[in-house]
């Protein structure tokens, strides 16, 4: 039981916080006077892509249409499907980086430490120079809010900032299963985001992540990513051992294609949870770091044991519940009490996600940013849809204890393999 309640505790105190930066967020944001100096920006955005010929297309061409100096590297992992054809059919300052086996398929990292020489290359053939020249990392099914641009040139004009990571959105979810993953990153990713921008721990995502490259080849080199399969939290361990600040951008997204089958969504989480796991070999040069704040070490430390906590927590539960039901049913009453405010407690923090989430809709669109009315939940949805939703974020930790097991049974087979997450 301790396992459970130092967890419960953890994420009690971790939504109380998020809930601290949202309305602080809101605060600043009323007193806030942006005097930024206007300066120019050179975007190199990499594309990686393994079989992306169903949103490649889309992403090109969405991209091209924003206002900004910039070059497309699309980066193929020898794709079989037709990417690469889909990609030289659109005209545009694109280039193409293919991949053979077996360098290619090895890694997301190793992809995009393939494109480094194309980078240099590109700058130096512009007016810019590295430190007006800014790499951005996108997925093949990414979208840039319209007003990302001009968000992103404001972050870079403070020229302490090395990197920049926009808050990112689940594209038009109609599905239960699609609007808890845009829950989950619009709203509760964006408000953790926010606490950690206080401590100066902003974490880097796979996608909507821009670094300058001034800072990051003269810190890290040739060879920025490594080979852990959560590659954007490494390069957020590595960015913060070298003292590099990370911005967060919560006023602009990148919207992504959410999963469609919870099968797809367990498969995704472990690896994930996996590569969470690849990152402690950090943990020492951490904290034994000069430069990186108590604070800062204290979010990785969090963050490295929290999967931990949750596995020991969840097989608590577990326990407690067979043995309600099996062992202890005839005290039946007083179970049924702490069933009841249990339940409670944990439909409390999905009721509150839940309603953030359909208030941060209606900001996003006064904002000029358009939601799709046929999403699955909005201001105008019904309360059978609510309480689906409200559920569903209560209680996916049941989901993710499987995608937390799969990691750990992965781990001890020394599988490290990369595995894609398909498309539809």
């Amino acid at each position: 039981m301790i396992f459970y309640i130092v967890a419960l505790i953890i994420f009690m105190t971790q939504c109380f916080l998020m809930i601290f930066s949202f309305f602080n967020d809101q605060y600043q944001k009323t007193n806030s006077n942006n005097t930024n100096k206007k300066e120019k920006f050179f975007y190199i955005i990499l594309i990686p892509c393994l079989n992306e010929e169903k949103v490649i297309g889309n992403t090109l061409k969405q991209l091209l249409e924003m206002q900004m100096e910039k070059h497309i590297i699309v980066i193929d992992d020898a794709s079989i499907d037709n990417t690469v054809s889909t990609v030289e059919n659109i005209s545009g300052p694109i280039t193409i980086i293919k991949r053979k086996k077996p360098n290619a398929q090895i890694g997301k990292g190793s992809a995009l430490n393939s494109a480094v020489p194309t980078i240099k290359s590109i700058i130096k053939q512009s007016s810019f120079d590295q430190a007006h020249s800014i790499i951005g990392v996108m997925d093949a099914d990414g979208v840039l809010s319209f007003n990302s641009s001009v968000e992103l040139d404001n972050a870079f004009a403070d020229k302490s900032v090395a990197a920049a990571q926009l808050r990112v959105k689940m594209k038009s979810p109609k599905t239960i299963l699609q609007t808890f993953q845009d829950i989950e990153f619009f709203v509760i990713n964006h408000l953790t985001q926010l606490f950690r921008s206080y401590i100066d721990a902003t974490a880097l995502c796979g996608n909507g992540q821009f670094f300058r490259a001034s800072s990051v080849f003269d810190k890290l080199g040739d060879k920025p990513w490594g080979n852990a399969l959560l590659e954007d939290y490494e390069l957020t361990l590595r960015m913060k051992l070298k003292s590099l600040k990370i911005k967060y951008i919560g006023n602009a997204y990148v919207d992504q294609e959410a999963l469609t089958s919870l099968k797809k969504l367990v498969v995704q989480r472990a690896r994930w949870s996996q590569g969470g796991f690849n990152c402690w070999k950090y943990l020492k040069q951490v904290m034994r770091s000069k430069t990186m704040s108590k604070l800062q070490k204290s979010d990785v430390l969090l963050f490295c044991i929290m999967p931990i906590l949750n596995i020991l927590s969840d097989i608590t539960i577990i326990i407690y519940t067979v043995k309600f039901f099996i062992i202890d049913s005839g005290d039946l009453l007083n179970g049924l009490i702490d069933f009841f405010f249990l339940s409670i407690l944990g439909l409390l923090f999905g009721v509150l996600f839940t309603e953030l989430y359909i208030r941060e809709l209606k900001k996003t669109e006064k904002n000029g940013v358009i939601i799709n009315h046929t999403d699955f939940l909005n201001e105008h949805s019904n309360l059978v849809k609510r309480l689906r939703a409200i559920l569903l974020v209560s209680y996916m930790y049941i989901v993710f204890f499987v995608s937390l097991m799969i990691s750990i049974f992965r781990l001890s087979k020394n599988n490290n393999s990369w595995v894609k997450t398909k498309r539809i």
